[in-house]
């Protein structure tokens, strides 16, 4: 597994899509598929708990009203899953 630790990293490993998790209390995961579109410069998310998908620009992963995946990068809790 791979500490994501910034914006940049995640952008860099998520091309072409790849399994990613956000690590929670008591070693439970929220695992999310990612992948960083770099034509339209979105990154598409797939929340493999609901199922639900969700189109984000930057600015919007990094909003913790769009997304928890900004708040576990800077808590140093996103990790990809190899």
């Amino acid at each position: 597994m791979i500490k994501i630790k910034s914006l940049q990293q995640l952008k860099r490993e998520s091309k072409g899509g790849a399994e990613y998790f956000i690590l929670l209390r008591f070693n439970l995961r929220s695992t999310k598929g990612i992948e960083w579109d770099a034509q339209n410069k979105v990154f598409n998310v797939i929340n493999f708990i609901d199922g639900s998908e969700q189109t984000l620009t930057e600015k919007q992963l990094m909003d913790q009203e769009w997304s928890d995946i900004g708040h576990a990068i800077n808590c140093g809790w996103l990790y990809k899953d190899c």
